[in-house]
């Protein structure tokens, strides 16, 4: 019972950048980017390097992270700090293709 009762503890205090919850891709015809050119780059003040990258069309932040990207090339780059997730790197691709 206490094995039990120390699982769901940590359950609670779960870390918000994994998400492995399931989801559907959007349609290709809502993309704003359908197949992308993609970059990461990794920098400890990641939200400051998106909001002054240029050329860019636009941008979205996350905890511990962000993305820029340009439409006419079809480019998107990631932008996070040393210690990232999986899931905030999907979360930051998907962010980029839908433009928003």
């Amino acid at each position: 019972m206490l094995f039990l009762t120390s699982l769901l503890s940590l359950s609670t205090q779960a870390d918000p950048l994994l998400d492995f919850k399931l989801f559907n891709a959007p349609d290709p015809s809502k993309r704003k980017i359908n197949l992308p050119t993609v970059s990461w780059i990794v920098n400890p003040q990641a939200e400051t390097f998106c909001q002054q990258a240029q050329p860019k069309d636009g941008f979205a932040s996350r905890p511990e992270g962000c993305v820029y990207w340009q439409i006419a090339a079809a480019r998107c780059t990631l932008v996070t700090r040393p210690s990232t997730t999986h899931s905030q790197l999907g979360h930051l691709l998907l962010l980029c293709m839908e433009g928003k």
